[in-house]
């Protein structure tokens, strides 16, 4: 087996997963073939969005819970603290923390369906790739 892909994902792939959308199977299928990182931040930011009223609907209708989520990603992931402040993306500042945490990682990708990622298309050595386009590039690695 060849190197593993450092991958960081975006908060709105997390809930995608956690919601069994459509990422969850092909996250499970993939999941070997990565070290997936996240940092404190990240993980307050899903914590964050796991609570807006919308979400915690859906998870309660798929009978998930909140807490569980947050156990698993901690459990499937490297934790990393970032040591450098980035401010990158102005429109968003939050979504600077994927940045840092790629950063800190060395990440190979970051996947993300945030448009002010997609705009930059890359930053530095990381390539920034939508769900889409990750799946199908892993499996065809």
């Amino acid at each position: 087996m060849g190197k593993k892909v450092k991958v960081v994902f975006d908060t709105n792939v997390w809930i995608s997963i956690a919601m069994e959308k459509i990422l969850k199977d092909e996250f499970l299928q993939t999941k070997k073939e990565l070290t997936v990182y996240v940092s404190k931040d990240i993980i307050l930011e899903i914590s964050k969005v796991l609570l807006y009223p919308r979400i915690t609907e859906i998870l309660k209708q798929i009978g998930v819970r909140e807490k569980e989520i947050l156990r698993v990603i901690v459990a499937n992931c490297k934790m990393i603290d970032p040591k450098m402040s980035l401010h990158v993306i102005n429109e968003d500042a939050e979504d600077n923390k994927m940045l840092e945490c790629a950063l800190a990682c060395g990440a190979d990708i970051i996947v993300s369906g945030d448009k002010h990622f997609l705009k930059l298309g890359k930053f530095r050595k990381t390539r920034i790739l939508t769900p889409r386009e990750f799946f199908d590039n892993i499996k065809r690695n």
